[in-house]
């Protein structure tokens, strides 16, 4: 047995434990029953149910690998669509490069197609029209009938907006992982007049 300065190492260890028991008696008495008790008894519970659940998960992807290969993947997707959502500044910067770009062709030789688009675009940002929604995977660039400024009656009764089946009619762009789909497609070619 080690023995430092004239006492064992064991003996103070025991009364350390001893001590320690006291004060864990005495604070199971004065806390037993309060909140504090019931909240590290949901705590516990809590941790048990996840801890559970962890297994049961892990077994199940023992048991059936390719329904998790398929889960986990489709979860990465749908998180990788989530934060790669576009914003209605990543559609007016879209807007700019591809009137850039139309803007460095001769007339004659830019598809008519892009052009009016583009020029039905800027018209409706001059107007203060386009609005933009989010989704969460996607988004939706639409025209309005009115501008945000504009306070007449019809802006404000609920009766007199645009109903919801006729909203698709509205939509000028569709916005899905970092992409613009409609103006995309327009401008696709857009140098070669057919």
């Amino acid at each position: 047995m080690l023995r430092l300065s004239g006492f064992s190492v064991a003996a103070a260890g025991a009364k350390t434990g001893e001590a320690l028991k006291k004060v864990n008696e005495k604070l199971t008495q004065k806390v037993s029953g309060t909140f504090i008790e019931r909240f590290v008894n949901y705590l516990k519970n809590v941790y048990i149910d996840y801890r559970e659940v962890a297994i049961q998960v892990r077994s199940d992807i023992k048991q059936k690998p390719v329904k998790a290969t398929f889960f986990f993947t489709g979860m990465g997707f749908l998180m990788y669509s989530m934060t790669h959502n576009p914003n209605a500044q990543s559609f007016r910067a879209k807007f700019i490069q591809c009137s850039n770009e139309v803007s460095l062709v001769s007339l004659p030789l830019v598809k008519p197609g892009a052009v009016e688009h583009l020029k039905f675009i800027q018209t409706c940002y001059n107007r203060d029209l386009i609005r933009h929604t989010s989704f969460g995977l996607f988004s939706i660039i639409w025209v309005d009938k009115y501008s945000d400024q504009c306070d007449v009656y019809e802006t404000n009764c609920s009766y007199l907006k645009l109903p919801y089946r006729k909203i698709a009619s509205q939509v000028i762009d569709v916005g899905f992982i970092n992409i613009w789909w409609v103006i995309s497609r327009k401008m696709l070619d857009y140098d070669i007049n057919y």
